[in-house]
């Protein structure tokens, strides 16, 4: 018998729960701890805790860190065709630089100054945009199909290397006079910046 034509239906995919939900969450917490563990965005955090109160500096690095991963695609899409990756992280990388360069040449002050929450959250987002995490936020969102699950990963992530970087940084503040704190974190921001540069123009 001719079976009536009709619109076909949709395939229907169930969400991940259970031990998929968990796996996906895991896979994620270790990618992004792993990918991020005394690279570039650990050093960054260390110099906003030299700069910052504790709870700020940790509040301030971890929610930047989160933003610039889980905005990364409507940012990308909005971007697209106006800026690349590469051009992201090289206007981040001579921004950080250039202040890096300031704080340790200057003579008149410190450009770097006290962070906030506002400059830390900053700081920490614009060093994030294009970085490889994104990529690999993305490739798990996409290849394990629980975005939920991969937001709570990289937050758990990021809470875990930013405790450890804060923890560091405060502790370089409590034990440098000012003059040699000062050069210590414009070399980190330089640090960072040259790295950022140097992924950029490789990539």
């Amino acid at each position: 018998r001719a079976q009536p034509r009709g619109r076909p239906r949709k395939a229907y995919r169930r969400p991940p729960g259970g031990v998929a939900a968990l796996r996906a969450f895991a896979a994620t917490l270790a990618a992004v701890t792993v990918a991020e563990l005394g690279d570039k965005t650990q050093l960054l955090a260390v110099a906003i805790a030299a700069r910052a109160r504790a709870p700020i500096a940790f509040a301030a690095s971890t929610l930047g860190f989160v933003a610039a991963n889980l905005l990364m695609i409507p940012l990308g899409a909005l971007l697209h065709g106006t800026l690349t990756g590469q051009a992201l992280r090289a206007l981040a990388g001579a921004l950080f630089l250039g202040v890096g360069l300031l704080s340790l040449l200057g003579r008149r002050g410190d450009p770097l100054g006290a962070c906030s929450f506002v400059k830390g959250f900053c700081a920490m987002f614009l060093a994030e945009l294009g970085d490889k995490t994104n990529l690999t936020t993305l490739a798990l969102a996409a290849s394990t199909g629980a975005p939920a699950e991969v937001a709570l990963g990289v937050a758990a992530a990021a809470a875990v290397l930013m405790a450890t970087a804060t923890a560091l940084g405060s502790s370089l503040a409590a034990r440098l006079p000012a003059d040699r704190l000062r050069k210590v974190v414009g070399a980190l921001f330089a640090a960072v910046g040259a790295a950022a540069l140097a992924t950029a123009f490789a990539g």
